[in-house]
């Protein structure tokens, strides 16, 4: 059992100065390991009899126990990695691949032709790559992608939008406060909205003439937070300009 599951099975008998160290605990997980229980105490501002009944509560014999849990949870995580990384290359290719198989991007296509000026608006630094991506791969077709950097830039564009825009809007969640609100702007003008956004019901989404699916994947990386690949993303856009090639040769013919 790790410590984490102690602590939600032990969760009833925990007071609120024990959930304080706990959270820094949980925090600090590597730091943990080779501090000692007055340094916890200090930087949680309890004493060191708090952090000790925190350990005993849990069911150990005292802090060094706890210590030893999760040096060896630290050490468990940094091995697991190498043992699964091949099966989860399989995975993630594998997973990314269908998921882009079943994407039309037919009408997708037929909008980006039509347009007039085509921008691109995206919420997080991974996105802001995406969007980079757009821009030099759609140069290949001839077409001109203008990337807004930010809520002021947005601002002045929507001031002078126009029908025959089309805005592509890259958004992992679909629902931070700046892109719901050009979402809803342009959606009131009856303006096309491409966006690409984790598969999930999400407001952007909603708002959206058309929409580009990804679900990120879970990796097994030795950090201290849920890593997810964002290969789907990229993968997405780069197929997405391979049909638009073959569309764009299409209408030549």
């Amino acid at each position: 059992m790790t410590l984490e599951e102690l602590v939600n099975n032990k969760l009833d008998k925990l007071n609120p100065t024990d959930l304080i160290v706990w959270r820094y605990i949980y925090a600090h997980k590597k730091e943990c390991c080779y501090i000692s229980i007055y340094d916890i105490a200090d930087n949680c501002n309890v004493s060191r009899t708090t952090v000790l009944r925190f350990a005993k509560k849990l069911g150990l014999d005292g802090f060094s126990d706890l210590k030893m849990m999760l040096k060896m949870e630290i050490s468990q995580a940094r091995e697991k990695p190498s043992m699964d990384i091949a099966q989860a290359t399989v995975n993630l290719c594998k997973h990314v691949g269908e998921e882009i198989a079943k994407q039309d991007f037919t009408r997708l296509n037929k909008l980006l032709h039509n347009a007039k000026r085509i921008f691109v608006y995206a919420s997080g630094h991974v996105q802001k790559n995406v969007a980079s991506e757009i821009l030099r791969l759609f140069v290949n077709c001839n077409v001109l992608v203008y990337e807004i950097k930010g809520p002021d830039e947005f601002k002045t564009v929507i001031r002078n939008v126009r029908k025959d825009d089309l805005f592509i809007i890259i958004s992992l969640s679909g629902e931070s406060k700046n892109v719901v609100e050009l979402a809803k702007k342009l959606h009131l003008q009856r303006i096309p909205i491409i966006s690409l956004t984790q598969l999930k019901s999400n407001t952007l989404a909603t708002l959206s003439t058309e929409n580009i699916y990804v679900t990120p994947i879970d990796l097994p990386a030795t950090v201290d937070f849920e890593y997810k690949s964002m290969l789907g993303f990229f993968l997405a856009v780069e197929m997405w300009f391979v049909s638009y090639s073959q569309y764009c040769a299409e209408q030549i013919e």
